[in-house]
């Protein structure tokens, strides 16, 4: 006969069966106790989880709610509540039970960490750097809680702390996978295309067979340009990996960079010949088939993978990609406000791409209101302010660039794209003409004089009175130079 289990036996087993996904095996065991201990508040916890696993949100919540009803207070249940109204696109309900988790426990470091990551989601970086700061003064060590915080930072343009905090995520636990990823990609974006292929480098000398990091590897090879190494790392995820399709993906990738168009449909072939229905060894074909102009064949490839997953994000902004190649431009701009909807607030280069569009359209109206958008997600992202101010400047609302100038300025200095504005014709008034001469002399300086200069004065003056801003900055360097 079967041993009768305890509650603290049967909570232990239960939460084995659900980390090793034996889903059914958990359910059938909490079933038969639930009888007996179903108003134990661990036991409503544990189905809720159970239920969330499954992504079953509703029934999920229906359990949540009694352990509300059993202890209001509950951590695990308010949280359980949040993230499930979250899973079933309920903001407005779900936020509610993230606050009264803060209320009752305004130092637990998850509640802190779902805090930090609803206010990214809610476009609102500054606010969840305030929960981070808060995390760190409590000497909290989670790595998800880095990991949120450096998405925050990145999105601010504050490269150099998102860098710390991806790398303290990893430190705290080296196998974070996504949290090297975002790091790889932090590497990328500014250039370092070498520092991202040695931080995989590094992590498979550990784990030498990670089929993630072996993947991840090709990626940032080829952004390297460092194709005939992407190539042996490929071959290599072949051989270690003949069954899986991702070596074969991986390969076709590196062949469609070297525009071997051939090579990469062929091994985007065997992809397909070991899973069929491997929609990224399809997304691939249909980008070979886009590029090399058989754009009959690339929409079919790209409709069967769309069918397969429908809210694929990677595989739509390739397909609206093919779409503008194929002038099909109303389809085209659906699809990108489909994922807009999907991924925002991370769809900044979604709205750049729109704004690409209308400029080439001539609808420059619309390509500024594009343009903005990108910018209110990742104000960081100052490469989108050239194309606002030649906007702003071709309908010649000139003083509107001035702010626009001022940010760009504070973080790149005086490079040659401001050369090429000072000559524009709308900044050759007296007004234009100072304002520009204040803007060069402020960003021939050293990065450090210009935040000093632009949190004390620029940002609060040069709107009202340039002469006055001169007159400020003179009289700081004069002050500067006094022994």
């Amino acid at each position: 006969m079967e041993e009768w289990l305890d509650l603290p036996d049967l909570v232990d087993k239960a939460h084995e069966l659900i980390e090793l996904n034996l889903l059914d095996q958990a359910q059938e065991l909490l079933d038969k106790y639930e009888p007996v201990f179903g108003n134990e508040i661990d036991i409503t916890i544990l189905y809720s989880r159970l239920y969330s696993e499954k992504e079953e949100p509703q029934k999920a919540l229906n359990w949540l709610y009694k352990g509300i009803g059993i202890e209001k207070e509950n951590v695990e249940c308010l949280l359980g509540l949040f993230y499930a109204y979250t899973q079933l696109n309920q903001p407005d309900k779900a936020t509610p039970f993230l606050l009264e988790a803060e209320k009752y426990h305004p130092e637990n470091e998850l509640v802190l960490n779902a805090l930090i990551w609803i206010y990214n989601e809610k476009n609102a970086p500054g606010k969840a750097l305030e929960y981070f700061s808060k995390a760190l003064t409590l000497g909290i060590d989670n790595p998800e809680t880095f990991q949120h915080a450096g998405l925050s930072y990145q999105r601010l343009g504050r490269y150099d702390e998102a860098m710390e905090c991806f790398e303290s995520a990893l430190k705290i636990n080296s196998h974070y996978h996504e949290v090297r990823d975002f790091l790889a990609d932090l590497f990328i974006l500014q250039g370092k295309t070498d520092q991202s292929v040695q931080l995989y480098r590094d992590y498979l000398k550990e784990s030498p067979n990670d089929l993630r990091a072996l993947s991840r590897l090709v990626f940032c090879l080829c952004q390297n340009d460092s194709y005939d190494e992407a190539l042996k790392e490929a071959q290599k995820t072949i051989l270690y990996y003949p069954n899986s399709p991702v070596g074969y993906v991986d390969l076709a990738y590196v062949y469609l960079n070297m525009s071997k168009f051939d090579e990469a449909l062929a091994t985007t072939q065997k992809a397909l010949d070991v899973a069929p229905l491997d929609t990224e060894a399809l997304r691939v074909m249909a980008i070979i088939h886009s590029e090399t102009g058989k754009m009959t064949d690339a929409d079919s490839i790209f409709q069967k993978a769309l069918r397969i997953e429908t809210n694929n994000p990677e595989i739509l902004r390739d397909y609206y990609h093919h779409l503008k190649m194929s002038g099909n431009f109303s389809k085209m701009v659906k699809v990108v406000h489909k994922v807009i909807r999907m991924e925002y607030p991370y769809c900044m280069e979604d709205f750049w791409f729109l704004a690409d569009y209308y400029r080439e359209r001539g609808k420059s109206l619309k390509a500024f209101t594009s343009l903005r958008k990108a910018y209110k997600l990742m104000p960081g992202e100052i490469d989108l302010i050239p194309p606002m101010v030649d906007i702003l400047i071709e309908r010649k609302h000139f003083s509107y660039a001035i702010p626009f100038l001022m940010k760009y300025v504070e973080r790149n200095g005086w490079n040659d794209v401001m050369n090429h504005l000072y000559k524009s014709k709308g900044f050759r008034n007296k007004w234009g003409q100072e304002s520009m001469r204040l803007l060069r002399f402020y960003g021939q300086k050293p990065a450090e004089f210009r935040d000093f200069i632009f949190k004390y004065h620029m940002q609060h003056t040069l709107y009202l009175a340039v002469p006055v801003v001169l007159l400020v900055i003179v009289s700081i360097v004069l002050f500067l130079r006094l022994p």
